[in-house]
């Protein structure tokens, strides 16, 4: 994998990596001790505890407090939580392509649960620990972390109404009305948003495959991936812009950005990806991969959400499509524009793209 990419896979605020790797030690650690704990208190008394029999909402309504429910008195009780979930989700694709607000919107579904970057491929073998297999428990402990890690970004989050903390200081999430970061009756779909992150993974350590695949045996549900495409001179253009922190400049409209060999570089990087995605989609078949078209999100919202909820057989209801609909507005990002382009690499890049059905309508001087 080129260096420069290798760069740009790293270009995260130091904070928030710090920060996530603290969130995900405090909801493992939170996790196996909820499921450890008795249904008394230290004195011999029973915990006030929610009853969750009725099957409401683990948060009971989208103005509870921020934790995922009470702790229930058993583990039969926190199984009801997740019994019902029938499909995980990925999300595979190329970073910088709208993955993070289709994994928002998906999040404010009743019966969807959809944290923002979990990264479950890269976190996998802290799931292989024994006591985990042993305990039977992997499925509800990875489901409750997912859950709580939706639950914090809804609260303090890129998803709060009044965010706290934003990863990369640009972007807010935030679903008015909606259910992001809980769920109502019964949770149906729960899956991991870390789209470009885990086709990275993959691409670079091949050897994880074996993880995706025993996450696929120990759920025992089925999986689905959400693939989101964007024009690729744009995906490209855009890590070229964020890797020399130029994100923001070419937005004013200053000269074209000539870093020629760093593009040749995310060139090769971005169809390594495509290749990466293909061998998913051959490994898992066809129907369990969605493809998703960014402009199409914004520009045909309601009909693009129909179709992710048809492909993860959940309903969608006219409120939750007029929520979703309240947060695409405006045009695709176009950033092609802002960096220097030879006619030899985008004629590159417009060969490589007539190998795959999918990308064959984009164009340099397209619309989108």
């Amino acid at each position: 994998m080129h260096d420069a990419k290798m760069k740009f896979h790293f270009k995260y605020s130091k904070w928030f990596k710090n920060t996530f790797v603290v969130l995900t030690l405090l909801l493992l650690t939170t996790g196996w001790y909820l499921w450890n704990r008795s249904n008394k208190n230290d004195d011999g008394t029973s915990s006030p505890l929610k009853d969750l029999s009725t099957n409401k909402s683990s948060l009971g309504s989208r103005d509870s407090p921020c934790l995922p429910g009470r702790i229930p008195d058993s583990l039969t009780k926190l199984y009801e939580l997740y019994n019902d979930v029938q499909t995980f989700v990925m999300f595979i694709g190329y970073p910088r392509s709208s993955h993070s607000l289709v994994g928002a919107i998906l999040d404010a579904h009743p019966e969807i649960i959809i944290p923002h970057e979990y990264h479950i491929i890269e976190h996998w073998n802290s799931f292989q620990e024994e006591a985990i297999k042993k305990s039977g428990l992997l499925k509800y402990l990875l489901f409750f972390n997912l859950h709580s890690l939706s639950t914090w970004q809804a609260t303090f989050g890129n998803r709060a109404e009044k965010p706290v903390f934003i990863d990369d200081g640009i972007y807010s999430y935030n679903v008015p009305g909606s259910w992001q970061g809980t769920f109502s009756d019964k949770l149906r779909v729960i899956g991991d948003k870390k789209g470009g992150g885990t086709t990275m993974e993959l691409t670079e350590k091949p050897e994880k495959f074996a993880a995706l695949k025993e996450l696929n045996e120990s759920l025992g549900i089925s999986l689905r991936f959400l693939h989101v495409v964007r024009n690729p001179y744009d995906v490209i253009s855009t890590w070229v812009l964020r890797l020399f922190n130029l994100r923001r400049k070419a937005s004013d409209g200053l000269s074209k950005i000539n870093k020629p060999a760093t593009l040749d570089g995310f060139i090769k990087s971005f169809f390594e990806l495509v290749e990466t995605n293909e061998k998913i989609r051959q490994t898992y078949g066809d129907d369990t991969v969605l493809d998703i078209l960014s402009h199409e999100l914004i520009s045909k919202p309601k009909e693009t959400m129909m179709a992710v909820c048809k492909f993860l057989d959940v309903t969608c209801k006219s409120d939750y499509l007029q929520q979703a609909e309240s947060i695409l507005y405006g045009k695709p990002s176009i950033t092609r524009t802002s960096v220097a382009w030879t006619e030899e690499q985008k004629q590159r890049v417009q060969d490589e793209m007539r190998k795959y059905p999918l990308f064959q309508s984009f164009r340099f001087e397209g619309e989108y």
